[in-house]
């Protein structure tokens, strides 16, 4: 076991859910705007004035910076089953924000979701990274995910709010593993000259900016339920994907892992199809009180 990536991956976690939380309990709670990009100026002239989105801002940089370290110690097929374990951080700390407990019948099919992204990521165990990359193969993939994720963004926009979040959590999800696996090409890199002179870090601040922007205009438009567990089986998905086709992490074929890998995506959709139909419940849920005696 990768016992320093577990840690570190497990820590950022944490911060993932911190600040998706914060973040979201701003966003949801801004008045929504017209649509398109000067919908979304407005959105970030209001967010920029609210002390728990800058905080969540905070974390969401401390979270990348632990990502980093992870991916630089372990594989993505280590890291990224860890990191989406955030997902069930980021409804409890919500829930906190709200000061509310948890909605059960969310919690539950958050902790669905989580439980079975991990056993498909344990089931698609694959080897450790090799030191060189394919920079076609990189290029390529990031080419074909960036433009599927702008396709599924733009259908986002023409749909029903329902439909909108769980498009939005697939186009996130996109972007967000394709940061993912630009951060391990970068910190694979044989010096920080060489990270600075080539182009994935560029694709990650280009993708960065992205994600940022995709994020807040989802946690403005969609329900935390609706967006956040669909961004989370894709973000590994195509994470994991990467260091299969770029940094020849070779998939297992035990038939054992196999049937876990099936298990785990069967799990995941159950919980992703009962979370599409739960609402935060937001308004309706009873404040968080202290237990009677």
């Amino acid at each position: 076991m990768n016992a320093p990536a577990i840690l570190v991956a497990f820590l950022d976690a944490i911060a993932f859910g911190a600040s998706t939380a914060l973040m979201h309990h701003s966003a949801s709670r801004a008045p929504e705007g017209p649509g398109g990009l000067r919908g979304l100026v407005l959105l970030l002239r209001h967010l920029a004035t609210q002390p728990k989105w800058l905080a969540g801002i905070a974390a969401s940089l401390g979270g990348l910076g632990l990502h980093s370290v992870a991916l630089a110690l372990g594989s993505l097929a280590v890291v990224q089953p860890i990191v989406v374990t955030g997902l069930v951080f980021a409804f409890v700390f919500r829930a906190v924000l709200d000061r509310r407990w948890p909605q059960p019948r969310v919690m539950i099919w958050v902790s669905v979701v989580a439980a079975g992204i991990a056993v498909f990521l344990v089931g698609a165990h694959s080897s450790e990274s090799s030191a060189d990359f394919s920079t076609r193969s990189a290029l390529v993939f990031v080419a074909i995910a960036g433009v599927a994720a702008a396709a599924t963004w733009w259908l986002a926009t023409k749909v029903p709010t329902a439909r909108a979040g769980l498009l939005m959590g697939v186009a996130g999800g996109l972007i967000f593993g394709m940061i993912a696996s630009m951060i391990k090409v970068v910190t694979s890199s044989g010096s920080v000259w060489e990270a600075l002179t080539t182009w994935p870090i560029y694709a990650l601040a280009g993708l960065g900016a992205a994600g940022f922007l995709s994020n807040q205009y989802a946690y403005n438009r969609a329900p935390l339920s609706h967006s956040l567990p669909v961004l989370n089986v894709v973000n590994p998905v195509i994470a994991v994907t990467f260091g299969v086709l770029v940094f020849s992490e070779a998939p297992s074929s035990n038939p054992a892992l196999l049937t876990l890998e099936l298990v785990g995506l069967v799990t995941v959709l159950t919980g992703v199809a009962f979370l599409a139909r739960e609402e935060t419940g937001e308004k309706t849920e009873e404040p968080m009180t202290a237990a009677r005696t």
